[in-house]
């Protein structure tokens, strides 16, 4: 699949390579092709794969046509996110939709829902002018003065 910017992407690879130049912990980026077999991990199937995976978060407004440098930075660092853990993210997805839902990853029962395959906090916050999720809260009883 080809990258097209406005309609399965927000960067280019060009764009991509750039940012993550001066990123900590992204040697193996670099270490890809821009283009792969398909399937196969390369700058572009991680980008489109980043840019899909964004768009069907439910808790953003996101269209293909956006411009600015959050959204794309939150892609390029959501491409990365793949690069790095994507077999587990895929074991964990197998997981819950098997039915599982505590595992024993130590001496300890471990546990986790649907929420714990939510996208990256440092991501999000890149993507919170997006939201559609209202977060204020109210506060109501009696409080101490």
């Amino acid at each position: 699949m080809a990258l097209v910017v406005g309609q399965n992407s927000w960067v280019t690879v060009t764009e991509g390579n750039t940012y993550l130049t001066d990123r900590i912990d992204a040697s193996n980026w670099f270490d890809l092709g821009d283009t792969g077999d398909p399937g196969a991990a390369s700058k572009t199937t991680l980008l489109v794969s980043s840019f899909h995976w964004l768009m069907g978060a439910p808790s953003l407004d996101l269209s293909a046509t956006l411009t600015g440098d959050n959204v794309k930075n939150a892609q390029i660092e959501g491409a990365l996110f793949l690069l790095k853990y994507s077999k587990e993210l895929e074991a964990k997805r197998a997981f819950l939709s098997f039915g599982g839902r505590t595992f024993r990853l130590s001496k300890r029962w471990e546990s986790f829902d649907l929420n714990a395959l939510t996208i990256p906090i440092h991501i999000i916050g890149m993507l919170q002018e997006y939201e559609g999720i209202n977060r204020t809260v109210e506060l109501s009883g009696h409080y101490d003065n």
